[in-house]
């Protein structure tokens, strides 16, 4: 019988060049050894992956190859050693890598040679590496709205909208939310920024760690420094016995809101512009330093552009904060708005006060009409305030015009009572006038603004009139 063991290496010499030629048609590396690891052919696709010639390869034991260093193993000798198919992934240069699976020819339990198609995965891995990294990212992405939805919040609780304006503002938030960098939020009086900080807060990195709100105007001017900083103890007359920590301290690895920015002083907006700027703080009456990690998101309702340009804001502070700019609109300007956010507020109110209140379609239109000054924080005050004094089930249009256009006048216009003086029925007009506006207003400061006069004036009246009111 003839000898089988030398026949397929005979016909591959004997048809070599036609065998060649039919495999070099094929987009996957051939390289065919005999029984004992020598190299008898090899096609084109499979001399690109490695650094020899044909030439240079045909004859060459794999042993030899392996020892030169021209490979790291052998699936050729893997599968003669143990006579079935064998993989491996060959690094065969410093950013490529080859599958490489070796297949033995077996004839009559003999081992004629084996055939190893070779295949370039180098593009494949990279693919891989994406995918992995994009599979971080989607997990990331999982923990973050499964903390949303333990939280039992949708994605933009709080921010009530229809208009095509705030769905722009909301898309472009949900983007920035993710960036570790500092927002400035502006928009008149109660249109909602306090809202959009927290929706910002929520979806960021930073939504599992701490968030510190603070009102800057609110903060007597002799304490602003060690309320934002924190001091040591006995840094000052009455300071604790123990020190205290800063907001920046308490809000280390979240974010820190700062409302009412354009209030600080010119003294603490060089502090803080610092603080940015370094990234650390030191404590009243300490002398080291101490490293923070906080997201700053500030809010003003203030032109701050124009109080540069008084004199009153520090420039580089400004450019510090507004590397990401979001203007809420008004709701003046976006009426479309006004429906979903009244019938969200009659919503609460009906939670809150045990009620089953619906409003009528004209009545709405009547809500549409009105310029609201005082935008969302106003519809929400002046639809709680209809709910409590109204009767009956249904909210009317007749109901909603007179507490925006008669109630203001009928509250705050003086009677005329005989016992009063002149002086006394002034009091008590400029009383109920304040207290009008205090209901409708955010803070001391807001209604100040309204009133035209400093925010010491209003502390004044409100203490000289006895008025039970604790915003700041």
């Amino acid at each position: 019988m003839e000898n089988m063991n030398g026949k397929a290496a005979k016909f591959i010499n004997e048809n070599y060049d036609e065998l060649l030629e039919i495999l070099n048609c094929i987009n996957v590396g051939i390289y065919i050894t005999d029984q004992t690891g020598k190299t008898l052919l090899v096609n084109d696709e499979s001399v690109k992956t490695g650094g020899l010639g044909r030439n240079e390869l045909i004859g060459k034991n794999m042993v030899e190859l392996v020892k030169e260093g021209y490979v790291t193993e052998s699936a050729s000798l893997k599968a003669i050693a143990s006579k079935t198919e064998e993989s491996i992934v060959q690094q065969l240069r410093e950013d490529g890598q080859v599958y490489i699976t070796g297949i033995p020819l077996i004839r009559n339990n003999e081992l004629e040679l084996v055939v190893c198609t070779e295949r370039d995965i180098t593009e494949t891995m990279r693919l891989k590496e994406i995918l992995e990294e994009k599979d971080k990212i989607n997990k990331k992405y999982e923990r973050e709205l499964e903390y949303l939805r333990k939280q039992s919040l949708p994605a933009d609780q709080g921010l009530i909208y229809r208009s095509q304006s705030m769905r722009n503002l909301v898309e472009m938030a949900m983007r920035i939310a993710r960036w570790e960098t500092t927002v400035l939020i502006t928009g008149e009086s109660g249109t909602g920024k306090e809202m959009m900080a927290s929706f910002i807060y929520r979806n960021s990195h930073r939504n599992e760690k701490p968030f510190i709100k603070i009102n800057c105007s609110a903060i007597p001017e002799n304490l602003v420094e060690s309320e934002f900083f924190g001091y040591e103890k006995g840094a000052f007359t009455g300071a604790s016995s123990d020190g205290k920590s800063g907001l920046f301290e308490l809000a280390n690895e979240g974010t820190l809101f700062l409302d009412e920015i354009g209030e600080l002083s010119p003294s603490m907006q060089s502090k803080l512009l610092r603080v940015i700027q370094e990234r650390e703080i030191m404590r009243v009456g300490g002398t080291q330093t101490t490293p923070v990690d906080v997201r700053i998101i500030a809010a003003t309702n203030v032109n701050l552009r124009k109080a540069i340009a008084e004199g009153k804001f520090r420039e580089d502070l400004y450019y510090r904060l507004n590397i990401i700019p979001i203007e809420i609109p008004s709701l003046r300007s976006r009426k479309e708005d006004i429906p979903p956010l009244v019938m969200d507020f009659i919503k609460q109110f009906n939670g809150k006060y045990a009620q089953k209140k619906r409003i009528q379609k004209d009545a709405v239109q009547v809500l549409m009409e009105y310029e609201w000054p005082g935008n969302i924080r106003e519809l929400k005050n002046i639809t709680e305030r209809i709910m409590l004094t109204s009767d009956g089930e249904e909210i009317t249009a007749a109901q909603i015009r007179k507490q925006l256009y008669h109630d203001l006048t009928s509250s705050c216009a003086p009677r005329v009572d005989d016992s009063l003086s002149l002086h006394e029925q002034m009091d008590r007009f400029e009383k109920n006038l304040l207290e009008t506006v205090l209901s409708q207003s955010k803070s001391a400061y807001e209604a100040s603004k309204v009133l035209k006069v400093n925010r010491a004036t209003i502390s004044k009246k409100i203490k000289k009139f006895g008025i039970d009111y604790n915003r700041g």
